[in-house]
């Protein structure tokens, strides 16, 4: 709503009912923002697959939590994430020393190599990351069949743009092959419920 002022025309704040001048980006009062917020682009996507929690690896990362497609991409929400330690140099050294001291001198080995490599410690680097928050009413669809999406704090998206081939194996994981890494995706159930919308959006899967 806009009234007139002696300065000339007033935007009245939708939030607390206070004047503040017609080219105002924010209330001068209780700074509400008057810019519209940026529309998400899942929300513009009805069409929607689910699953509760899949395990997804990539590089030397483990991701757990909640999976939604899209028809324009893969939401990864991050329930957990962990380093993978098994096939690690100071990992397999310390195994075959074995016992605390084994453990303790493995881990060590594997902390140098990091330091002088500069690994992530916490999680890939190669995805941007986002806050649930910011899409959890495009999520509601989503939350019958994932209702942890919620609990997640954070997100990535791999866009459908991007992934060069989708492929379930004989037991049914996913390998997904994009254009800057790989990833081996496992908990998709029913397969069958991924790889139909799969087809159906377009995505490249292999039968």
């Amino acid at each position: 709503m806009q009234t007139q002022s002696r300065g000339g025309r007033a935007m009245e704040c939708p939030k607390c009912k206070a004047n503040n001048s017609d080219d105002a980006v924010f209330c001068s009062l209780c700074y509400e923002n008057f810019k519209p917020k940026a529309k998400d682009p899942a929300a513009s996507s009805s069409s929607l697959a689910a699953f509760p929690e899949v395990s997804s690896v990539v590089e030397d990362f483990i991701i757990t939590g909640p999976l939604m497609i899209r028809e324009e991409g893969l939401y990864f929400f991050m329930k957990a994430c962990q380093r993978r330690e098994d096939n690690r140099a100071g990992t397999m050294i310390g195994n075959q020393m074995g016992g605390i001291v084994g453990h303790l001198i493995g881990a060590g080995i594997n902390a140098a190599v990091d330091k002088a490599c500069d690994s992530p410690l916490y999680r890939p680097e190669k995805f941007h990351y986002r806050l649930t928050e910011d899409i959890i009413e495009s999520c509601q669809k989503a939350l019958a069949d994932a209702p942890d999406i919620p609990s997640c704090r954070e997100f990535f998206v791999l866009d459908k743009k991007d992934i060069v081939s989708l492929e379930f194996g004989f037991f049914g994981g996913l390998t997904l092959k994009a254009n800057y890494l790989k990833m081996e995706i496992s908990g998709i159930d029913p397969r069958e419920k991924a790889s139909g919308y799969f087809a159906l959006r377009g995505y490249p899967i292999k039968r």
